[in-house]
């Protein structure tokens, strides 16, 4: 009597895309849910950005008094166009000789856009706040940091000027000589350099 055939169960034969759509439709469908919803609200995050800031820079190109100004800060927030108008702002209170606000304005943008091209420039016209104001130590102080920090920025050489003038004006006249041979050798193609020239014969005399 033959004893029974034993039957071998067929061997795997890998992935079955049936197979893990039922075990795992469930998460898959939530997460295409949770990414079509990630794209949508990128694309509106965006939208609205883009929207914003055209119409912040509408705005400010229409401001010209320090409340228009402010209207662009409070209005579109963290825009482009809000941090011009701090610069702006800063700039018609120190015309009217308030210092205070001008340099509290331009320390709110420092905080707020560090990485804006003109953070140097910000820094200088916080100097020439402190300078208006007699405070010349800290003015003297605040160059220094454009000079050290922003070497190659635009407001550098003038930082340098308004040191080497500082210093003179304290009856330190090598010290304002030194400043000023630095703006000719470093800056040589800029004009701070014609003016440096200058100072320094006006300092021979």
């Amino acid at each position: 009597m033959s004893s029974p055939t034993t039957t071998t169960p067929p061997a795997d034969t890998g992935f079955d895309p049936l197979v893990f759509w039922i075990q795992h439709k469930t998460k898959i469908v939530l997460l295409a849910v949770l990414l079509a919803v990630g794209l949508a609200t990128f694309a509106l995050s965006e939208y609205v950005r883009t929207k914003n800031g055209a119409a912040a820079q509408e705005l400010f190109a229409k401001a010209n008094s320090a409340e228009s100004f402010r209207k662009v800060i409070t209005d579109y927030p963290g825009t482009a166009a809000a941090g011009n108008a701090h610069l702006m702002l800063a700039e018609k209170l120190r015309e009217e000789g308030k210092f205070d606000e001008a340099t509290a304005t331009l320390r709110a943008f420092l905080e707020k856009y560090p990485e804006h091209q003109l953070i140097s420039g910000a820094w200088t016209s916080i100097a020439a706040n402190l300078e208006a104001q007699g405070k010349v130590d800290e003015a003297l102080a605040t160059y220094q940091k454009v000079t050290t920090a922003y070497a190659n920025s635009f407001s550098a050489p003038a930082a340098l000027l308004a040191q080497a003038r500082l210093h003179a004006a304290k009856g330190k006249p090598e010290e304002a000589r030194r400043l000023y041979e630095q703006v000719m050798t470093q800056y040589q193609d800029n004009i701070a350099a014609q003016q440096a020239t200058q100072e320094i014969r006006r300092l021979k005399k």
